[in-house]
């Protein structure tokens, strides 16, 4: 195990005690059963995360708790692409006229003007996370509804999704060791035709990314399990698992876990997985190998991929 050469990182990190928020503030949004932010929709109930208003419009995030039986019914939204990340249980996803099964650790990216169902066929119940961009305020949602929950048949739509994007189910995933914490990209930017990219962090005990900060992303983290102690815009938080949290660009943030937890991340847009594939090691899993931090021989190399990529390293892991 290669342990950060503190002298090594002089060069590359400077510590900074305000961070430069240009668009908005930061938000944090603590899971609460039965609170406003809760609807209804074709039996499941949706838990609304972050709002696009909350997110400067960006992105919004819903968790989606689907009973045997919930149906979504076919349909369309006109002005946002969604990204399904399953947590729990399986769906059938019906996008553009092909069935297909989702599993726990599954996403599937459906773009805007594509039709699409969702199904919980099973016998227990299916848990989500769905991620819009740009995102969805309340009141402001345009979807069409093509055929309504628990109604079969089909039904002619002649919108057409932008060329440069298509539906993907994503099954397998790669994991990189990434600044010490195993990270599994689920979805790359070239993917979502950049709108976005999917990473999931399994941060061990004493666990920590440093204080960084990404100059051309949005980042929107959901603690999936553990608890997550996040310093952000000179505040210290503790998130527990159902906790989300929006961070704007250019806002110095650092995750650090006292316990072990599992961390979904989104960015948008998304271009920031390509400097996770060259700056990181790349591993068979997330328990495959214990934290790796880049050795001094590395860390040049990194710098100049930092730079191109604008992801500020302003205090190292461990520091």
């Amino acid at each position: 195990m290669v342990v950060v050469n503190e002298h090594a990182w002089q060069f590359v990190c400077t510590v900074v005690s305000n961070c430069n928020c240009t668009r908005m503030n930061a938000v944090r949004k603590v899971k609460m059963a039965g609170s406003p932010g809760s609807f209804f929709f074709g039996g499941a109930r949706m838990v609304v995360c972050i709002t696009g208003e909350q997110a400067d419009e960006q992105l919004s995030l819903i968790e989606g708790v689907m009973p045997p039986g919930s149906d979504s019914g076919l349909h369309v939204r006109l002005r946002e692409d969604e990204t399904i990340h399953l947590v729990a249980g399986e769906l059938e996803l019906t996008v553009g006229g092909q069935r297909t099964m989702l599993r726990p650790g599954e996403s599937y990216f459906i773009p805007r003007n594509m039709p699409y169902r969702v199904r919980n066929l099973g016998m227990a119940e299916a848990r989500a996370l769905l991620m819009n961009v740009p995102g969805v305020s309340a009141g402001k949602y345009e979807s069409l509804i093509l055929v309504p929950p628990y109604q079969e048949g089909e039904a002619a739509f002649n919108g057409k999704p932008p060329v440069y994007k298509r539906p993907v189910h994503k099954r397998e995933q790669d994991t990189y060791m990434f600044f010490g914490v195993p990270t599994v990209l689920h979805l790359a930017g070239i993917e979502t035709g950049s709108e976005l990219s999917l990473m999931e962090s399994f941060m061990g005990v004493d666990g920590d990314s440093g204080l960084h900060l990404h100059a051309n992303e949005d980042e929107c983290i959901y603690v999936l399990d553990g608890e997550l102690e996040l310093s952000v815009c000179d505040s210290l938080l503790v998130l527990r698992a159902g906790c989300s949290y929006f961070i704007p660009r250019h806002c110095a943030h650092r995750l650090r876990s006292r316990k072990a937890a599992r961390v979904m991340h989104w960015y948008t847009p998304g271009t920031l997985d390509p400097f996770v594939r060259m700056a990181g090691i790349r591993i068979k899993g997330p328990n495959d190998v214990g934290p790796v931090y880049p050795s001094p021989e590395q860390i040049g190399p990194i710098l100049l991929l930092s730079e191109e990529y604008d992801f500020q390293m302003l205090v190292p892991p461990g520091a």
